[in-house]
């Protein structure tokens, strides 16, 4: 597919994490939240990666970013709302197929986006939405409908009591026509509660747009806060070690374990509470690790035990 792209966007101002650090350069699992998001995208085979960044926090994505074939940075130089920030580009792209995503939400999984590229591959489709039931929908945008017809998105802030009432949410992934999409940007305005210009509204301008939700819930969960980063590191451990396990690694009482994503474990090792295994670290096969080690990128011999 030649003409398939990702746009990440990765331009906010991080305030309520309160750190100096932009919240996509957070980690989770040790890797970089906006790793994470293009990573989920790679296996799909977009000619070109945007990553939308701000001129505060340019240089530190060029460095992470330069790593990656085909992923360009593109500065937003006033933050003026998602929607300005997908029409930085435009420039470089006025059609094909678009995917856009957030950097703050690590837990996209390549299938999910692929359903949704799938679906617009299949259809007629303007654009195609994640959505995800979830149990606290506050400060998402609504997804309104009319039965199972999509009526459209309104955000928390321009939420009516009933419309806040809804517990289906905008999770902040899409696929767009790309024609479509910037033809529609162009018709869009700050006429909102927060000035800016919403990407959410160019929904109000397609004819044909189809909602899926997402089979987990918590892929969308994206990171604004230091609790919120808490939680996605818990459900992103939950991943790490059910794949090792799946792969024949027991863990005793595995949620008091940490392990990050890179590391590699052999089938029939035992890893015992509160250990924490990290960076490069590679455990052989019919290993033992007992209680309270950490391990930071070594190397365990086949058949060793650790106590």
């Amino acid at each position: 597919m030649d003409k398939f792209y990702a746009v990440i966007l990765a331009g906010g101002l991080s305030k309520r994490i309160k750190s100096k650090i932009p919240k996509v350069f957070h980690k989770v699992s040790g890797k970089m939240m906006i790793e994470w998001s293009i990573e989920a995208c790679i296996p799909l085979n977009p000619k070109k990666i945007f990553v939308v960044g701000n001129s505060e926090n340019e240089d530190t994505l060029e460095s992470v970013c330069g790593k990656y074939p085909n992923v360009e940075v593109v500065v937003q130089e006033v933050p003026r709302g998602t929607g300005d920030a997908v029409n930085t580009v435009g420039k470089f792209i006025n059609d094909g197929i678009i995917y856009v995503a957030p950097g703050d939400a690590p837990l996209i999984k390549t299938e999910t986006i692929k359903n949704m590229l799938d679906i617009m591959l299949k259809t007629d489709m303007d654009a195609v939405i994640l959505s995800a039931e979830v149990p606290n929908p506050e400060g998402y945008g609504r997804i309104v409908r009319d039965g199972d017809r999509f009526i459209k998105i309104v955000e928390h802030g321009d939420a009516n009591e009933n419309e806040r009432k809804i517990k289906e949410v905008n999770g902040g992934f899409y696929i767009f026509r790309g024609d479509k999409l910037f033809k529609a940007l162009e018709k869009i305005s700050p006429n909102n509660s927060q000035g800016e210009y919403y990407l959410t509204d160019v929904f109000n301008f397609f004819e044909n747009v189809q909602v899926i939700k997402a089979e987990d819930w918590r892929e969308i969960l994206g990171v604004n806060t230091r609790e919120q980063l808490a939680i996605v590191e818990g459900v992103m451990q939950e991943r790490i070690k059910k794949n090792h396990m799946d792969n024949g690694v027991t863990f005793i009482m595995p949620e008091n374990v940490y392990v990050e994503y890179s590391v590699k474990i052999g089938r029939d090792s035992i890893i015992y509470p509160f250990v924490a295994l990290l960076g490069n670290t590679v455990i052989g096969e019919n290993c033992v690790i007992g209680p309270f080690k950490v391990l930071n990128n070594e190397t365990i011999p086949d058949g060793s035990e650790i106590w």
